[in-house]
């Protein structure tokens, strides 16, 4: 043990009196700033996590768009399964009770392989759709119902009429995303093209990953294969605003929970200003033995880490235990009718525990640094007549 070290454990033991509330006040807080933000960080990324396995369950981890076949991808290595579609704007309805939609056909054969939905009822077969939760509800039907199916913008020429399509619904799916169970209609492929007239093949390949397969680096080969006769969408530029939108809750939720460091910070500043005050003398003692400058400021420093570190340490092994007992357990419920599961998710990323002790253990150093810098630049003489 370094004599800085014993110097700062000594002014600690022989300031507990003093200033002990303002240390226990910087302790505390810096506890509750790390608890807090594990736990906001663990849900948000529960919660995200959760919609992305949602995004990518609809539509897949890539979009290819252009002219290629399915059999060229599917042949490609690190790919899972493909699922060839053909997308319009379309209405569906019966008498004047009508919603335009996106109408999207698909293969249905592999329907239930490549999309992960909630299906109750069937997959469509020619002459069926599968239709969203909330698009049922407003049409106020349900599985086994007949529907009219139409694309306005394919009729046949001059002022003919659309092709139409009495179809049965066999399965209601419920994503709870966004408005897809309120927007999109699967169709098989054989009755899209009957329906879109003006489609001359088809409009993409969504591609499903193998686990444990980079989808950047996958991108980035199917670009080099196929070269700029096609556009390559990942699942998270198909959706650029709803993940811009989480980073930036994101960014808002740790700025915010910061303030609590802040708080702390201050906390921490009073309570070593104050031992800085009564610690006058001593540290004149040391300045005349030879001790220097940065010594002195280190033994500020190490006090400060030692009061506010162990409340930091403390909060952050509370959070990440909380966070394993609720994955092991789920004591903390929600309701399953609104968030489509029964128990509050918590996921943490290394990234994340890296980031609280970041932020605490950057406040607790600065204001050390700052309570100590006066004391640490005071002159031997002031200090040795402090007591006086």
């Amino acid at each position: 043990m370094s004599w800085e070290k014993k110097v700062s454990k000594r002014f600690s033991e022989s300031s507990r009196r003093q200033g002990w509330f303002s240390g226990l006040f910087s302790m505390i807080g810096m506890g509750v700033g790390c608890f807090a933000m594990i736990v906001s960080l663990s849900v948000m990324n529960g919660f995200e996590t959760l919609v992305h396995n949602k995004l990518k369950g609809f539509e897949g981890d890539l979009r290819v768009m252009g002219q290629v076949s399915e059999n060229d991808i599917s042949e490609l290595d690190g790919i899972e399964t493909v699922m060839p579609f053909i997308e319009r704007r379309g209405v569906i309805g019966e008498g004047n009770d009508q919603r335009v939609v996106s109408l999207k056909a698909v293969d249905v054969k592999k329907m239930t392989i490549f999309y992960n939905l909630p299906l109750r009822g069937l997959s469509p077969t020619i002459g069926e759709v599968a239709v969203g939760q909330d698009l049922a509800y407003r049409l106020g039907k349900d599985v086994g119902d007949e529907i009219m199916v139409y694309s306005p913008i394919d009729q046949s020429f001059g002022f003919g009429l659309p092709p139409k399509m009495r179809m049965i619904i066999s399965g209601i799916f419920s994503t709870r995303v966004l408005d897809y169970d309120d927007r999109f209609v699967f169709l098989s492929l054989q009755d899209g093209k009957k329906l879109f007239k003006r489609k001359s093949g088809l409009d993409g390949i969504d591609i499903r990953v193998s686990p444990h397969v980079d989808v950047s680096s996958l991108r980035s080969k199917l670009v080099q294969y196929f070269g700029e006769s096609v556009t390559i969408h990942s699942w998270e530029d198909l959706n650029r605003s709803l993940v811009d939108a989480m980073k930036m809750e994101r960014l808002g939720t740790i700025v915010i929970l910061s303030l609590i460091f802040l708080v702390a910070a201050f906390n921490l500043a009073a309570a070593l200003a104050l031992i800085s005050i009564q610690k006058m003398k001593e540290v004149g003692i040391l300045k005349v033995m030879g001790a220097p400058t940065k010594s002195i400021q280190k033994i500020m420093i190490q006090m400060g880490m030692n009061r506010a570190g162990k409340g930091a340490i403390y909060g952050f092994a509370l959070g990440i235990i909380l966070v394993l007992l609720q994955n092991q357990f789920g004591w903390i419920p929600i309701p399953s009718d609104i968030y489509f599961i029964d128990a509050l998710p918590m996921v943490l990323f290394p990234k994340d525990l890296f980031i609280v002790i970041l932020i605490s253990f950057m406040f607790i150093f600065t204001a050390s640094f700052i309570s100590g810098r006066k004391l640490a630049h005071t002159k031997i003489k002031d200090g040795l007549q402090w007591a006086k």
